[in-house]
């Protein structure tokens, strides 16, 4: 994949392979680095009564990078992956990029390059990346995002601040909620079963977390335990 500064930005194609995602300073509050390109970093709520929200979701603990088991240890394949590790801190030290339009980045360490998901038109900022990309050699493209790094932000801290059983969660137990690329995801499982069913219930509940926090939102069932 290679960039061309005169066309506009296109988003990814969905038969790309799976790309790391990584979660930055900004948005989750540290890197966060699992290899699925539909990975979601994810914060565990814990409390008093068992489901009391988080300060804050951009505040978790970082996760080691995944590194190779020795029988499926690529050399090359690694060094790529620390090229892109470079480069991505590279952008998240720079001054300002909290208020442009960055929201993240997607590594391929397969092809060695990079996908920068942004929001709002091409700036300053998002051509200073570019060029840092090219100059290191690491083919770059922009996948346009719905969704700021603030506003994703703003509605992971909003749902983390919402106590499971009460309000909209009034029959939820919430495990963590986190923010990804266009939607913001919450885990966690039903205190008492819906009358409605799973599924019913739980298109319900996306609608109404949406038309509360303004993004998109999708639930996932399952517990995470805090470290």
């Amino acid at each position: 994949m290679t960039f061309d500064e005169n066309a506009s930005p296109e988003p990814v194609s969905p038969d790309e392979p799976p790309a790391e995602i990584k979660h930055g300073s900004g948005l989750m509050g540290s890197r966060r680095r699992l290899l699925t390109s539909a990975a979601v970093a994810l914060t565990a709520i814990a409390g008093v009564a068992g489901a009391h929200a988080a300060s804050a979701v951009v505040s978790g603990p970082a996760l080691e990078k995944p590194r190779p088991t020795t029988s499926s240890f690529d050399a090359a394949l690694w060094h790529r992956q620390d090229l892109l590790s470079d480069l991505s801190y590279w952008i998240e030290a720079q001054p300002g990029i909290k208020t442009s339009g960055y929201v993240n980045s997607i590594d391929d360490p397969v092809a060695g390059s990079m996908i920068l998901v942004w929001n709002g038109p091409p700036d300053r900022m998002q051509r200073r990346i570019m060029d840092e990309a090219r100059r290191r050699h690491i083919p770059i493209t922009v996948r346009q995002s719905k969704y700021s790094m603030a506003d994703l932000e703003r509605a992971a801290n909003q749902l983390s601040s919402i106590q499971s059983g009460t309000g909209v969660f009034q029959n939820f137990k919430v495990s963590g909620v986190g923010g990804s690329i266009d939607v913001v995801t919450v885990i966690g499982e039903y205190i008492h079963p819906p009358a409605e069913g799973i599924p019913a219930a739980d298109t319900a509940l996306t609608q109404a977390l949406a038309a509360l926090t303004g993004v998109a939102v999708k639930i996932e069932h399952g517990e995470i335990v805090p470290a």
